[in-house]
């Protein structure tokens, strides 16, 4: 039997091993973050040649650089010489310089200059390059893939490029504004379900239920043929206590499993949560928000520091403390609420991220 079900039938939640061991951690490093598109940054953080962007995945260094032909690459950040990083942060560069011996990359990621190597005998400087990563642009937003042979983002996540293009049809237009970040102190499950799941809502965030949807007509329910999770609701019906001017519009969410989460507010306040663990028990949530021009209006200002200061901080708070209690002698796992309209009161997208989660780490018919 699965062990997401017991005798009576119920869905029951993942064991705390998922979240614990560290054997399943390192699959999930190898097994799912290594082999699914991951968020890098937003297009318009290097939008002119020569502009890059540099993060990590795990202990996987990587940049994102737009190339002398306009064209943006993503490397692993490491110099084929003695694996020096070659940049750090982001910034722009006529060149790339490895900061330890000086060897020289263009913005193709050839190497163009390594000192004194016409010395060497048989140095062929044309056969040395920055090796490549797998790079899509998808609704304006820079993924990754470290999987050579992984399928298309759009065959990943079918349909939400449509439904996000007609709830937001500028989409695609949108400039990066401002982004921060803070170590969770939890597994990355844990915030990404946490994230994925508003039966907490009513009861932990009110101002989020009064200012950015209306409760009665929240869902959250796996969307389409891939591993996606939309959130959907109507605008705050109170346009008083709305956190903007929301018009004729309505709220949506995009989950791209494993760990990105593109949301549209209503009054198309565009927004996004992406998650990189940084060990079993600690992870990193990047919140970024994104405007026309890229500037942060007041009322863009207003959005942001409401968001922070309420559900943001509210949620930080709670998967501390479940990453506390899963440490818990008393824990044993109990039975999900299984709404099949996946309705605000329903952990309906939990069931299907912990059946992601055990066929990611090749556990999913492991029996009792």
């Amino acid at each position: 039997m699965n062990k997401s079900l017991d005798t009576n039938g119920l869905t029951i939640g993942l064991d705390v091993k998922y979240f614990k061991d560290t054997e399943i951690y390192n699959r999930v490093k190898t097994n799912i973050y290594f082999k699914t598109w991951q968020m890098a940054c937003h297009s318009s953080q290097v939008k002119n040649p020569g502009d890059f962007f540099s993060f990590s995945i795990f202990d996987q260094d990587i940049f994102v650089l737009r190339g002398a032909d306009n064209k943006l690459r993503a490397f692993y950040n490491v110099c084929q010489h003695r694996g020096h990083k070659l940049v750090d942060g982001q910034g722009s560069k006529r060149s790339i310089v490895c900061p330890y011996h000086a060897w020289t990359y263009d913005l193709e990621g050839q190497l163009k200059r390594a000192p004194n190597s016409d010395k060497v005998k048989g140095f062929d400087i044309s056969s040395i390059c920055v090796p490549q990563i797998r790079l899509e642009e998808f609704l304006g937003f820079v993924f990754v893939n470290m999987d050579k042979d992984a399928a298309t983002m759009d065959k990943c996540y079918p349909g939400v490029k449509q439904a996000a293009l007609e709830l937001c049809p500028d989409i695609e237009s949108k400039q990066f504004a401002h982004m921060h970040n803070i170590a969770e102190g939890c597994n990355w499950l844990i915030a990404v379900e946490n994230y994925n799941e508003c039966y907490h809502c009513k009861m932990v965030h009110r101002e989020f239920a009064k200012g950015v949807i209306d409760p009665e007509s929240y869902r959250i329910a796996p969307f389409g043929e891939g591993k996606v999770l939309r959130h959907t609701s109507k605008a705050p019906k109170n346009n008083d206590k709305a956190w903007m001017n929301v018009g004729d519009t309505s709220y949506g969410s995009f989950f791209l499993w494993p760990s990105a989460s593109i949301q549209i507010y209503p009054g198309g306040i565009v927004n996004t949560y992406h998650w990189r663990p940084l060990a079993v028990d600690d992870t990193r949530v990047y919140r970024g928000w994104y405007s026309d021009d890229g500037e942060v209006d007041e009322s863009l200002q207003k959005v942001i520091d409401l968001d922070r200061d309420t559900t943001f901080a509210e949620d930080l708070e709670l998967i501390k403390n479940v990453q506390r209690g899963i440490n818990s002698i008393g824990y044993t796992p109990g039975p999900l609420i299984i709404d099949p309209d996946g309705s605000i009161d329903s952990e309906l997208s939990i069931a299907a991220l912990h059946t992601w989660m055990r066929e990611g780490v090749g556990e999913l018919h492991e029996n009792h």
